[in-house]
């Protein structure tokens, strides 16, 4: 990470533990569904007695490993970078450049937070599930986990903003 790096700290912070800490345990889950599906190709091909589960348990156990990902991605810094341009900036323009990226940022998590929020309500109220034969409510539990993840991100958004301001006003 290059001195300029608004993310340099966030690591050390609490909301930086605690997202990397909760992205290594919600890493599990990818294995989780790994196992769960060789069960089922087990199951189905091997002893011709499929299940009604596996597919709804390993979109869920996958998906919500996925949503919680934005926020590690913003603590070590990881989401796509034009760098061939940035580096070529004025160690100025680009805490600039940051600010603005923490902006923008932001606004597109609260914005994310807002429609989740909005569908998390509606799923979870009407205990809305997948329609298929283990008819579970993993929708609604998953949008849940969308508004969750997403209000991850507006926190370590403002942490953002807050750092590269910071660095913007120190010169």
């Amino acid at each position: 990470m290059s001195e300029s790096n608004p993310a340099i700290g966030v690591e050390r912070d609490p909301i930086g533990r605690f997202t990397t800490a909760l992205n290594l345990k919600l890493s599990w889950f990818y294995g989780f569904a790994v196992l769960v599906t060789a069960y089922e190709v087990i199951m189905r091909y091997g002893l011709n007695q499929p299940t009604i589960w596996v597919h709804d348990m390993a979109i869920a156990l996958c998906a919500t490993a996925f949503i919680f990902a934005g926020g590690y991605a913003m603590v070590n810094d990881q989401h796509i970078r034009i760098t061939s341009i940035y580096d070529n900036f004025s160690p100025r323009t680009r805490v600039m450049m940051d600010v603005l990226h923490a902006v923008l940022t932001l606004g597109f998590v609260v914005a994310l937070s807002y429609a989740a929020a909005i569908q998390a309500w509606r799923s979870v109220m009407l205990m809305e599930t997948s329609g298929r034969a283990w008819d579970v409510p993993i929708p609604a539990i998953l949008k849940s986990m969308l508004l969750l993840g997403s209000l991850l991100m507006v926190v370590l958004s403002i942490d953002r903003l807050v750092r590269s301001i910071r660095r913007l006003a120190r010169g």
